[in-house]
């Protein structure tokens, strides 16, 4: 599953400082509300989740001593099982969202899940005392980390999924004391990404996959080390890697290069970061120990807005317990310490009204030297801004009054810079006016412009 997380720390709160030369933005808000779509609590444990939006699915793993996953739809409630996943561990999906793999940790074996379904498709035994942990699609390949700690040594193995009937490679990897966790950006990619949980000062380990075996790049591991939560983008040009902080406590979460794992800028995040998402459109949110939920838009290191809630009384942060869904949406899961209770909780951020400053506008109009009654007289005018902000398309109203009265001509389009033309044929002899009026919008300022001539 794809995760994102880095910051520099500082401060009572933990905030992160930003890198210089890293896009300015807002200020971040302390007071985003958040909704509660639906908050549900399962006497599972938790271990990964995956979303689907093209299936409108979440399929979540309860790690070793369980047997089903669990299926939730995308308002966050649980829907079902996929039955007979014995210690379903590390989850991923393939690139349309459809198909999901699941290391079965208890089964020694990985297993195809059809997601819209809730059905299991194909099946790939591993082995006895295997152990299979986490999941990773890259170089073409269905990538997997394996090994009983105490019975077998961890090593990778890999599944060609072009040819199910092949057998599967084994024993890759090597020099690695647990299973570790696997990322990377999509199938297509050449890089593989590793880290090894509960052992401190780890290394994360990339390695190239790109010709069907995994060769370790061993001379870039001493650039990050004691990591502990990460997520290669979907494009897989970075990876984003926690590691700790400058101050107790806290995390620093920052993006590096995928291919020489050069920084390229940090997040501030609060806390020490447990877990991350991202999404392919670059939308990402962090979940830290202390509670504190942070949303950072596209492009930006800085959050939109940062907020501490507690989701489930009684349950801590779950590492992979975080993802995001279309527009406001986030889902986070929570255990209880011994991973025998799980939480799942929707929320909405609910976005405040902006507050728009109209601008100010002004229409000019240029009419004939003369005119002549019952003959057409042409008038050019052009809404603008003071700033000269383009004002697109607008309505403006026109009235002409003589002797006779006062007459409302048909209302006007200006074009996308604001221009117009009138035509109109004054009815009688004498002082003839035109009066052009635009009401204004929430955006733009009203306005007007009177014409006097003397018809002849």
């Amino acid at each position: 599953m794809r995760r994102l997380s880095v910051s520099i720390a500082a401060g009572a709160l933990g905030l992160g400082l930003l890198a210089t030369g890293q896009p300015a933005v807002a200020a971040t808000s302390y007071d985003q509300p958040l909704v509660t779509v639906n908050s549900t609590l399962v006497n599972v444990g938790f271990s990964d989740m995956v979303k689907s939006a093209a299936t409108g699915r979440i399929l979540i793993s309860s790690g070793k001593d369980y047997d089903a996953l669990q299926v939730a739809d995308l308002d966050g409630g649980i829907v079902g099982t996929v039955p007979g996943q014995a210690g379903a561990s590390g989850l991923t999906l393939n690139k349309d969202g459809r198909t999901a793999y699941a290391a079965l940790f208890d089964a020694g074996a990985i297993s195809a899940i059809d997601v819209a379904t809730g059905t299991e498709t194909a099946r790939y035994v591993v082995g006895a005392d295997t152990c299979p942990y986490d999941l990773a699609l890259a170089g073409g390949k269905l990538w997997f980390s394996y090994g009983c700690y105490g019975i077998s040594p961890a090593r990778l193995g890999s599944v060609d999924l072009g040819d199910p009937a092949a057998p599967m490679t084994l024993d890759q990897g090597g020099y690695l004391t647990f299973t570790p966790r696997l990322e990377s950006g999509s199938i297509d990619d050449g890089l593989l990404f590793a880290m090894v949980e509960g052992v401190y000062p780890n290394r994360l380990i990339s390695y190239d996959v790109s010709g069907g075996t995994a060769v370790r790049r061993t001379a870039l591991e001493d650039t990050l080390q004691s990591v502990s939560e990460f997520a290669v983008t979907p494009d897989g040009s970075a990876v984003i890697v926690a590691t700790p902080g400058e101050y107790q406590f806290t995390t620093k979460l920052a993006r590096y290069s995928a291919t020489d794992l050069t920084e390229q800028g940090r997040y501030a995040v609060p806390g020490s970061v447990v877990s991350l998402g991202v999404e392919p459109d670059g939308r990402m949110a962090t979940y830290s120990d202390d509670l504190g939920l942070a949303y950072f838009a596209p492009g930006e290191y800085e959050p939109r807005w940062m907020v501490y809630q507690d989701f489930a009384p009684g349950l801590e942060p779950a590492h992979r317990g975080i993802a995001l869904g279309d527009q406001n949406r986030l889902y986070v899961a929570t255990r209880y310490i011994s991973n025998s209770t799980m939480n799942l909780t929707a929320v909405d951020a609910v976005q405040p009204p902006v507050e728009v400053t109209p601008l100010e506008t002004s229409l000019s109009v240029d009419a004939p030297a003369s005119v002549a009654v019952r003959k057409p007289a042409t008038f050019t005018g052009r809404l603008a801004t003071l700033g000269d902000t383009e004002v697109g398309v607008q309505t403006v109203h026109v009235t002409r009054e003589d002797k006779r009265g006062a007459v409302a001509l048909p209302d006007v389009q200006t074009a996308a810079d604001g221009s117009f033309t009138v035509t109109d044929v004054p009815r009688v002899a004498g002082e003839t006016s035109w009066r052009f009026v635009f009401d204004g919008t929430e955006q733009l300022y009203g306005s007007r412009y009177l014409v006097q001539l003397r018809a002849r």
